[in-house]
């Protein structure tokens, strides 16, 4: 009788360890570019004119090999690589199409070390035919593919390190005992011939992992205050525009649902930067950021447009909702800030409000008026229009 909890049991097992292996392969050099990782590893996904190229390498090997050694073994030494050619093809097709490609990079990594092994072969071929043109080409050959694995694969140093040894080290061996004892020297430069291929990946790798976090930075800062790191305005514009799009609001929230913005504005925060200094105002700015984002929901977006200017887009609130908030948030503003050299200052906030219509710069305009009013009411208090 089976025992189908054992196979699940068993499966379970495999793909646990395919998973460790391939996220040992794919670690990055420095622990510090895990938060990179994802970004390093979609490197991995090559296009179709880098294969094209080991291909057209590796086919012209082999025809020298069936030329001048053996058609037979140059057939089925063709069909193997073949065939783990069109199996990494697949793959990188199957990333490249994917909307996670993250999931199909463990088959990737096992497709790209397959067709390794299926290289090496030829290597091997070559080197073992005891023929001078075939040794040198195939070493020729399997050198400049080390090399594409070096800089193709760097994103993943272990990985990329993997491949060129599956590849290098069996055409090393067979050819140095493929011909004179003088051949025998290879042995000496084979250790250094490696490391300079490990630095060359470590070369790589770094200046790779440099790029993608100048690229991650700046994709942050774009559409990040460099100061709080709430959303800055073009983000807040990018979102507002986004969600008064009717066709793309359809997409983002059931019928029916609308958006509301806050404008906020802190009272007495300009005599704290006069009295205290610049640097000492960051730190109450830094401090309203957290507090903002401690009183929304997940789903709502708090930004800051400049200066002590902040916005809240709430995404389908109930009008009980609005006021409370802007309640809780007046209240949460009104607790001292630290300053530095244990220094306490008190500042306030003023709140306008509108409904998102169709023409953000309208709903921002309207939410700024109100903002205006509650100033004029007192400050410390909100007007909140359409409610």
């Amino acid at each position: 009788m089976s025992d189908p909890s054992g196979t699940v049991e068993r499966f379970s097992a495999v793909a646990k360890l395919r998973q460790a292996a391939f996220d040992w392969l794919t670690a990055p050099a420095a622990a510090a570019d895990s938060n990179i990782r994802s970004e390093l590893a979609r490197t991995l996904i090559v296009n179709r004119r880098t294969l094209a190229f080991g291909a057209l390498s590796m086919g012209l090997l082999l025809l020298a090999i069936a030329l001048f050694k053996s058609i037979a073994e140059g057939a089925l030494i063709a069909l193997v690589v073949a065939a783990a050619l069109l199996l990494r093809a697949h793959t990188l097709d199957r990333a490249q199409q994917a909307a996670d490609a993250d999931k199909n990079l463990n088959a990737v990594v096992e497709a790209g070390l397959v067709y390794a092994v299926s290289l090496s072969l030829v290597g091997v071929a070559a080197t073992t035919s005891g023929q001078l043109v075939l040794i040198v080409l195939g070493a020729l050959v399997t050198t400049g593919l080390v090399f594409g694995f070096c800089i193709t694969n760097s994103a993943a140093p272990r990985y990329a390190t993997l491949q060129a040894v599956i590849v290098m080290l069996p055409v090393i061996f067979t050819t140095a005992l493929s011909g004179p004892p003088e051949m025998l020297i290879i042995f000496v430069h084979a250790p250094i011939w490696i490391f300079g291929v490990i630095m060359l990946i470590g070369t790589s790798h770094n200046r790779l992992a440099g790029l993608i976090r100048a690229q991650k930075t700046s994709r942050y800062l774009a559409y990040n205050d460099a100061l709080t790191g709430l959303a800055n305005r073009a983000q807040v514009m990018s979102t507002l525009q986004q969600l008064a799009n009717p066709t793309q609001s359809r997409a983002r929230q059931p019928k029916g649902q609308r958006s509301y913005l806050l404008y906020l504005d802190l009272d007495g925060f300009k005599g704290v930067n006069d009295t205290h200094g610049h640097a000492a105002g960051d730190r109450p700015l830094e401090a309203v950021a957290g507090r903002l984002t401690d009183n929304v929901r997940s789903g709502d977006l708090v930004g800051r447009l400049g200066g002590d200017e902040f916005v809240i887009v709430l995404s389908d609130p109930q009008p009980d909702h609005v006021r409370a908030l802007a309640s809780r948030i007046t209240e949460a503003i009104a607790h001292p800030f630290s300053l530095p050299g244990d220094i306490e200052a008190r500042i306030g906030v003023s709140i306008g409000g509108a409904p998102l219509h169709s023409d953000p710069q309208h709903a921002l305009a309207e939410a700024d008026t109100m903002l205006y009013r509650a100033k004029h009411g007192g400050r410390g208090g909100h007007f909140l229009s359409g409610l």
